[in-house]
């Protein structure tokens, strides 16, 4: 059991980040479902009520930590160096496919629990996904009518990126290897033919709003039952 150290004072900052830390360590070890508000509370050596006033309810909780872990890796991929936008793109590939296998249990909560397709979970993924694939196009230069068929691309790969990967390492119908080529093969089918991804990343931002790539996701996902990652 983690506990704050007695007489420990920690900015409401540092205490959320903590009670997240809890959260992902006791999710990656025991089922969600059985796992109460009350028994993190214990587990983080805090008052139930503090729990709730930061987290209003336990969807809540695994929708903050599920968007802190993907805001961390958009940093992470943003961040990398590669020689072309498809490069860039395989990279945030890889490091999602690497996040899957390390938390592998957080992965089956947000897409096969009783919370799967409750907005507290859905929502704040698809706000990231928004801003990784804006980044990606920014980088390719694509600022005009021809952003929105690749937005809509962009959204429809990442659907299907998460269902090759649970493929890969929930199911084991495919391998490793097969889930990186079948995923770098339908980008280049679906977004390859509407943007150049073999120009070098820029780094100036397109001027307009570009139409959200996680609006159609989530219209995908509300009409087949299906949630990003």
């Amino acid at each position: 059991m983690v506990r704050v150290p007695p007489r420990q004072r920690l900015t409401p900052e540092e205490r959320r980040s903590f009670l997240l830390d809890v959260g992902v360590r006791v999710f990656s070890e025991r089922p969600f479902e059985e796992t109460s508000m009350e028994d993190i509370a214990t587990e983080a050596g805090v008052s139930r009520r503090l729990l709730y006033h930061y987290f209003p309810t336990k969807a809540e909780y695994f929708g903050a930590i599920w968007q802190r872990v993907h805001v961390h890796l958009r940093q992470v991929v943003s961040a990398a160096e590669a020689p072309t936008v498809r490069d860039r793109v395989e990279a945030a590939l890889v490091a999602y496919i690497d996040f899957f296998q390390e938390h592998l249990p957080l992965v089956l909560i947000s897409n096969r629990s009783s919370i799967a397709s409750d907005p507290a979970v859905r929502n704040p993924v698809n706000q990231n996904f928004d801003a990784l694939c804006a980044g990606f196009l920014d980088a390719a230069g694509v600022c005009d009518e021809g952003r929105a068929a690749a937005e809509v691309g962009f959204a429809g790969w990442i659907v299907y990126v998460r269902e090759v990967a649970l493929a890969a390492l929930v199911d084991g119908r495919i391998s490793l290897s097969a889930c990186h080529e079948m995923c770098m093969g339908v980008l280049d089918a679906a977004v390859g033919t509407q943007v150049d991804l073999r120009v070098p990343p820029r780094d100036a931002l397109c001027s307009r709003a570009p139409v959200s790539p996680g609006t159609a996701s989530h219209a995908t996902s509300a009409a087949t039952g299906e949630v990003s990652v």
